[in-house]
C-alpha cells in the first residue's frame, strides 16, 4: 500500500475535490490513487488539477508534443505508474518505438522540433547545465517565448510530480481495492 492513505470520496468534504476524485476513479486517469492522495489537502489537488488542464490540455503548444514529452519523462524517468498511461503504454510496448524515443537525438521517427523539445526536457531532468547558449539559440529559433516558457513548465510539473509519485509506493489498483474493502466493512 501506499506511505500516504487514500482519501474515498465519501471522506472528501470539498465538493468540486470530490468531483475530481470520482472523475479520475471513473475515467482512470489522472491517476486515481494520487488523485485521493492529493485529496488530503484540497490546495494541493487544486492546484495540480487545474494546472494540468490548463497546461496539458490547452496552452500554445500542441497537444501531441506535450502528450510526447510526457510519455518520455515517463519512460525515461522510468515512472511505471505513469508509463501506463496514454501513448507512454502504446511505446513502452513496442521495443523498437521505445528505444527510438530513448535514443530520440539518433532516430528518424521524429522531426528536428520533437527531437528539441525531447533534448530539451531531456536537459531539465538530468542536467540542467546542458541548457548552454546553443540550446538556448536552436530553442529561440524554433520556438516563441511563450512555447518555451509553456514547454519547460510542463516538463518541470511532469517530472518533479513523478518523482514525488515514485516516492509515496502508491500502484494502480490499490484505490479500489480501498474502497472494496471499505464497502465490505462499512
Amino acid at each position: 500500500m501506499a506511505h500516504i492513505s487514500y482519501r474515498l470520496p465519501d471522506q472528501v468534504d470539498d465538493v468540486e475535490c470530490r468531483a475530481w476524485l470520482e472523475a479520475a476513479i471513473e475515467r482512470g486517469k489522472p491517476g486515481p490513487e494520487f488523485q485521493s492522495i492529493r485529496a488530503h489537502q484540497p490546495g494541493v489537488m487544486r492546484s495540480f488539477t487545474k494546472t494540468r488542464e490548463w497546461i496539458y490540455h490547452d496552452g500554445v503548444v500542441d497537444f501531441d508534443l506535450k502528450e510526447l514529452l510526457r510519455a518520455y519523462i515517463s519512460l525515461a524517468g522510468e515512472c511505471t505508474y505513469c508509463a501506463n498511461q496514454g501513448i507512454a503504454r502504446d511505446i513502452a510496448q513496442d521495443h523498437d518505438e521505445l528505444h527510438d524515443l530513448l535514443h530520440f537525438d539518433t532516430s528518424e521517427r521524429y522531426t528536428p522540433r520533437q527531437k528539441l523539445a525531447l533534448r530539451y526536457a531531456d536537459t531539465i531532468m538530468w542536467d540542467p547545465a546542458r541548457a548552454d547558449d546553443g540550446m538556448w539559440a536552436a530553442l529561440r529559433a524554433e520556438f516563441t517565448e511563450a512555447e518555451i516558457v509553456e514547454i519547460g513548465y510542463w516538463v518541470g510539473f511532469t517530472f518533479g510530480g513523478q518523482r514525488w509519485l515514485k516516492t509515496l509506493g502508491a500502484a494502480q489498483g490499490q484505490l479500489a481495492e480501498a474502497m472494496r474493502s471499505a464497502a465490505t466493512t462499512g
